[in-house]
C-alpha cells in the first residue's frame, strides 16, 4: 500500500508548509497557556493539600482534651456573674481569675452537668486553680455566695431593722447603732428632719437584699437608705407630697402610720381617716387629735394592742391617744412600704373619722364618720376578742 498524502502548498516566498500548521507565533501562544494551565493545577493542589492540612489539624486540635487543673484548688477569689452572662461568659471570667485552666474545660464540665443552667447572678467566693467540674458544683452550691441575704419586712422599727441586719450578717448591733447615731454618715434626702437615730427612722427601706459578706454597717444601712431614694423617686414622692399639700416628710410619717395601724387592703380608707383628723376643719368638737395607739406603743416601745389607762398617761410627744399632743407624731414610727407610701400619697375620698377591725383574724375593718357606730364597732371587737382568747 502506498501511503496518500494531501498535496504540497506553495507557500509566496516560493517554500513550501503543510496545511493546517500554525506559523512560530502560534506555537508560542500554545505554550504560554499551557504554563498557565499548569501553574492554575499546581496552586489548587496546593490549596487542597493546606486546606486537608488545615482540616486535620483542626481535627486534632478538637481531639486534644481541654486544658484542666487537677483541683481542689487553694487561695480565694471574689467573681461576679452577671445578668445574662452564657456559660461561656462565666467560663471566660473564671479562666481571667485563674479560677479554672480553661474557658473549653469549664464549659465541657457545665455542658455534662444539668444544673449548670441554674447557675445565678451573684458574687462567689471560689478557690483558684479548680478542676473545671468543681468550679461548677460551686457555683450551684449557695454557701460559696459571698453574700448575705437579708429580708427586711415592711413597717419595721429601725431598731428592729438593724437586730435583723446584725442576725444575718454577723455585724454587732452596736456597729450598725454606731451609724444611726452619725446620721450625715447616710445619702439622707435633704427633706429628712431630726437628730440622731431618730433621723433615719422610715428610710431603712424594707425589702430583699444580697450584701456581700464582708460588707460594713456603713455599706448596708447606705444601701437600703439609697434603695428608699430609688423607690420614692419612681413615685415623684416629694412632687406629689407638696401637690397634696403636706412636706415629703410628713407624708412619709403618715405613711408609718398607715403601715402599722392597717390591713393592706384598707391602707387608702385609713390614709383617709388620718388626713381628716389632720385637718381641723373635717373634726368638729368630736376629735381633736389623732388617737392612734400605734404612736404610743412606739413611744413604749411594746407592741400591745390594748392600750392600759396607765399608758394613755404616758407623757410623750408620741402619744396621740391625748388631747395634749395633736397632729403628726415628731417621727416616722417604722420603715413603710412601697404601697403604704402610695396610700399616703393617694388617700381614698371619704368623711371618715373612725375605724375599728372588729376582727383580728381576718383583718376585717369597718370604717365611719358617726362616733356612736364607732362605739358599736368598739363593742363587735370585744366581742370577738371574748369568743377568741389569745
Amino acid at each position: 500500500m502506498s501511503n496518500v498524502g494531501l498535496p504540497m502548498q506553495q507557500s509566496p516566498s516560493g517554500g513550501s508548509k503543510q496545511p493546517g500548521r500554525k506559523n512560530p507565533k502560534g506555537k508560542k501562544k500554545r505554550s504560554g497557556l499551557a504554563v498557565l494551565f499548569a501553574i492554575i493545577i499546581i496552586g489548587g493542589l496546593v490549596a487542597a493539600v493546606g486546606v486537608g492540612a488545615y482540616w486535620a489539624y483542626g481535627k486534632f486540635q478538637a481531639a486534644q482534651p481541654a486544658a484542666d487543673y487537677p483541683g481542689p484548688g487553694s487561695g480565694e477569689v471574689v467573681i461576679e456573674v452577671q445578668e445574662g452572662q452564657t456559660l461561656t461568659d462565666i467560663g471566660a471570667t473564671l479562666q481571667k481569675a485563674d479560677v479554672v485552666a480553661s474557658t473549653q474545660a469549664f464549659t465541657e464540665a457545665a455542658t455534662a452537668n444539668k444544673d449548670a443552667t441554674s447557675i445565678t447572678p451573684g458574687a462567689y467566693l471560689m478557690l483558684q486553680q479548680m478542676a473545671a467540674a468543681d468550679a461548677v458544683d460551686r457555683l450551684l452550691d449557695p454557701s460559696s455566695r459571698n453574700e448575705n441575704t437579708v429580708t427586711i419586712s415592711e413597717g419595721l422599727r429601725t431598731s428592729q431593722v438593724i437586730e435583723t441586719l446584725s442576725a444575718s450578717t454577723g455585724i454587732k448591733v452596736k456597729e450598725f447603732q454606731a451609724v444611726l447615731d452619725s446620721p450625715s454618715r447616710l445619702p439622707l434626702p435633704t427633706w429628712a428632719k431630726g437628730s440622731g437615730p431618730a433621723r433615719t427612722e422610715g428610710f431603712l427601706y424594707p425589702a430583699t437584699y444580697q450584701f456581700e459578706k464582708d460588707a460594713t454597717a456603713d455599706d448596708i444601712l447606705n444601701a437600703m437608705v439609697a434603695k428608699f431614694t430609688e423607690v420614692t423617686d419612681a413615685m415623684d414622692f416629694e412632687a406629689r407630697s407638696k401637690k397634696l399639700g403636706y412636706t415629703p416628710y410628713e407624708v412619709l410619717n403618715v405613711a408609718s402610720l398607715i403601715q402599722a395601724e392597717a390591713h393592706e387592703d384598707d391602707f387608702n380608707k385609713v390614709s383617709r381617716v388620718i388626713y381628716n383628723r389632720l385637718e381641723p376643719e373635717t373634726w368638729g368638737e368630736t376629735y381633736g387629735y389623732l388617737g392612734l395607739d400605734a404612736t404610743l406603743n412606739y413611744a413604749l416601745e411594746q407592741f400591745e394592742t390594748n392600750i392600759s389607762e396607765s399608758d394613755l398617761n404616758f407623757d410623750s410627744p408620741y402619744n396621740t391617744r391625748t388631747e395634749q399632743h395633736q397632729g403628726l407624731p415628731p417621727t416616722p414610727i417604722n420603715n413603710p412600704g412601697e404601697k403604704a407610701l402610695e396610700a399616703a400619697l393617694e388617700p381614698d375620698n371619704g368623711d371618715w373619722l373612725y375605724y375599728v377591725t372588729v376582727n383580728l383574724d381576718t383583718g376585717e375593718t369597718k370604717f365611719t364618720s358617726n362616733y356612736n357606730e364607732f362605739l358599736n364597732y368598739q363593742q363587735q371587737l370585744r366581742d370577738w376578742e371574748a369568743a377568741n382568747p389569745q
